[in-house]
C-alpha cells in the first residue's frame, strides 16, 4: 500500500510517500506562508524521487490542524481533489493526536499535547496512546501550564511528520478519521456593525 501524506497546517509544507515498510520519499520546507503555491510542485518532486506515479497511491493522509483557515485548507483541498477521480480514501488526523501516538503508541501513560496558536493561547488535548482522554480545545497558555503542573502529565509540543502520518493512516477508517478541518479559532472578519461571523465547526 502506498500512502501520500500531506501537511500545510503550520509554517512547514510537507509531503511524504510511504509504504508498509519504508519511506519512499519525504520533502519538507519551512516556508511560513504560500503553501498553495508550492504544494503541488513538491508532490510532483516526491513522486519523481520515489519512482512512483499518482496511480500508485492507494490512500491519502492529511493533517487536519489545528491551523489557520487558509493554510489548513490547502492540503485538505489538494487531498480531496487528488482522491476524487479514483475515489481513494482520505484519512484526517490532527497534529495533537499524531504527536501523542508517535511518542507512545502502546498507550502506557496519559500525556498532554499542545500547539501554539498565538495570542497567548494553545490548542491542548490529553491522550493515552491512541485514545483521547480529553477532547482537544483552545485554552490560555498559562492555564495549560498550570493544569499540566497539577496533573504532572508529560507535556509535548505538537509536531507533524508526514511519514508517521502516512503510516498511521494505513489502518485507519476514513469514517472514524474524516478529513475535516480543525481551525485554531473562528474567523477575525466582522459583519457590518461589528458583529462577528459565526465560527465554522471543526
Amino acid at each position: 500500500m502506498i500512502v501520500l501524506g500531506l501537511d500545510t497546517t503550520g509554517p512547514d509544507c510537507s509531503v511524504s510517500l510511504v509504504d508498509e515498510a519504508v519511506v519512499r520519499a519525504h520533502i519538507s520546507k519551512n516556508i511560513g506562508r504560500g503553501h498553495a503555491e508550492v504544494l503541488a510542485g513538491m508532490v510532483v518532486d516526491a513522486f519523481a524521487a520515489a519512482g512512483l506515479t499518482p496511480t500508485d497511491v492507494d490512500r491519502l493522509a492529511v493533517c487536519t490542524g489545528p491551523g489557520s483557515f487558509t493554510g489548513l485548507r490547502v492540503a485538505l483541498s489538494f487531498a480531496k481533489g487528488f482522491a476524487l477521480p479514483r475515489s481513494l480514501p482520505v484519512i484526517g488526523i490532527n497534529a495533537l493526536h499524531l504527536t501523542a501516538w508517535s511518542d507512545q503508541p502502546e498507550a502506557k501513560q496519559t500525556i498532554g499535547v499542545y500547539r501554539d496558536i498565538r495570542r497567548g493561547e494553545v490548542f491542548y488535548g490529553e491522550f493515552q496512546g491512541d485514545e483521547v482522554e480529553w477532547e482537544s480545545h483552545p485554552m490560555l497558555l498559562d492555564d495549560m501550564k498550570a493544569a499540566s503542573h497539577e496533573t504532572q502529565f508529560k507535556l509535548l509540543e505538537a509536531k507533524v511528520d508526514t511519514r508517521i502520518l502516512g503510516w498511521l493512516a494505513m489502518d485507519r477508517d476514513p469514517e472514524d478519521y474524516p478529513a475535516e478541518p480543525l481551525y485554531s479559532r473562528g474567523p477575525d472578519a466582522k459583519l457590518p456593525g461589528g458583529k462577528s461571523l459565526p465560527a465554522k465547526k471543526a
